[in-house]
């Protein structure tokens, strides 16, 4: 069920404030976001093509953390890595429903696998990331990734 209703999400045009509305609705208390900030041996940081974002495809793997569910299990479910949390490197709110949560992981095992969430991959240095998600971008700046 979960891969037709991401197909929908991600084939149909919704505007984006019925996609915020969809996203209340699923997560109507409070929602939390974490991302995974995967850096190679030469500092570069591993960016996904996310399919069901139009706007700005480009950003962290990771998403939202629904009960019992875990940083390791979305970036295995994204791209078929098997990822270590090493550290929380930022947190910050968005908007007054949402936090987000950046953590450092490293790769323990496995090789990039694509997935009905996610297309393309690449491993680009700071300064080349292409255009993220304004929150991601904020908790990169915060985790002083940049200076």
């Amino acid at each position: 069920m979960r891969p037709l209703l991401l197909r929908i999400w991600r084939d149909v045009p919704f505007p984006s404030w019925m996609r915020q509305l969809f996203l209340r609705i699923l997560n109507p208390s409070f929602m939390v976001g974490a991302m995974a900030l995967i850096q190679d041996d030469h500092g570069r940081i591993l960016v996904l093509e996310h399919t069901y974002r139009r706007d700005v495809p480009w950003g962290l793997p990771g998403g939202w953390l629904k009960h019992a569910e875990s940083l390791t299990r979305e970036v295995m479910e994204e791209t078929g890595l098997r990822v270590r949390v090493d550290a929380l490197l930022a947190a910050d709110f968005w908007g007054r429903s949402q936090l987000d949560l950046l953590y450092r992981c490293t790769v323990e095992s496995g090789t990039y696998q694509s997935s009905d969430e996610t297309g393309l991959h690449r491993w680009v240095l700071p300064q080349q990331l292409p255009e993220l998600l304004p929150n991601q971008l904020a908790l990169l700046h915060k985790a002083r990734l940049f200076s």
